[in-house]
């Protein structure tokens, strides 16, 4: 008599390990687990945002029960010439390369020009994450401004720290390739030429920062001040063969 199972993923290959023989309530809690936030990386150069394809996609292709719980809490959202499945909420857009930062002397100086390339809908990024090496010196003005303008529904700002000792550069990583784990406010952080302090420190620098640009002459009118989280990142591998390696 053959074996029934609840609803759920289908066994492709009985000589192999499924999740399909698992309980369904098991299956549902393993499947909600890999579809948790996705990070796309973005980049910008000679003045051209361009976006990657996010890795999650594929999670929903795989077996129908995927697909709905990765389709739960996501909506379709257009990046240049393609589509992709993105959950606003809680999705992080990384910012892994930019163009040299231009100098802003004050919050009411600002240099609104926004980088050309892929069209996006800016409503559907609200979480923007970028490397320590990128805040540069402080008072880390400058970048959190360029932020600020590009992404007008910014409300969180992650932080990424290379997992080493302090003045470890920003690593060089893809989308496949790249691990986060959390970061305790206590940590001893430093990005290369820089001196060392706690990350306390640092997410108060950036959320001052924020609160200035609230202050400014231009009311800002809509915007609140976003929330600053850090991360540890390591690499998963190696990069594939073939990766972009150049300098950041």
């Amino acid at each position: 008599m053959p074996q029934k199972h609840a609803p759920g993923a289908t066994h492709a290959d009985p000589t192999k390990p499924s999740i399909a023989t698992l309980p369904y309530e098991l299956q549902v809690a393993i499947l909600e687990a890999a579809a948790g936030p996705q990070v796309i990386f973005m980049n910008i150069r000679n003045d051209v945002l361009t976006f990657a394809r996010p890795t999650g996609q594929g999670l929903a292709q795989s077996c129908q029960l995927a697909r709905q719980i990765f389709l739960k809490s996501r909506t379709i959202h257009r990046f240049g010439d393609h589509a992709y499945w993105i959950d606003p909420e809680h999705d992080v857009f990384y910012l892994y390369r930019d163009d040299p930062v231009m100098h802003t002397p004050r919050p009411n100086s600002l240099d609104t020009r926004l980088p050309k390339g892929e069209a996006f809908d800016r409503h559907a990024i609200q979480n923007v994450a970028v490397d320590l090496q990128y805040l540069g010196l402080h008072p880390r003005f400058d970048p959190v401004v360029r932020i600020w303008i590009i992404f007008p529904s910014l409300k969180t700002i992650h932080i990424f720290v290379p997992d080493g000792p302090p003045q470890t550069p920003a690593l060089r990583s893809t989308p496949e390739t790249l691990v986060l784990s959390g970061i305790p406010g206590f940590q001893v952080v430093a990005a290369p030429g820089m001196d060392k302090e706690l990350f306390h420190a640092v997410r108060y620098q950036i959320k001052k920062v924020c609160a200035r640009i609230l202050t400014t002459e231009n009311g800002w009118h809509g915007r609140s001040n976003p929330e600053v989280v850090g991360h540890l990142t390591s690499l998963s591998g190696p990069l594939p063969e073939g990766a972009d390696e150049d300098d950041r």
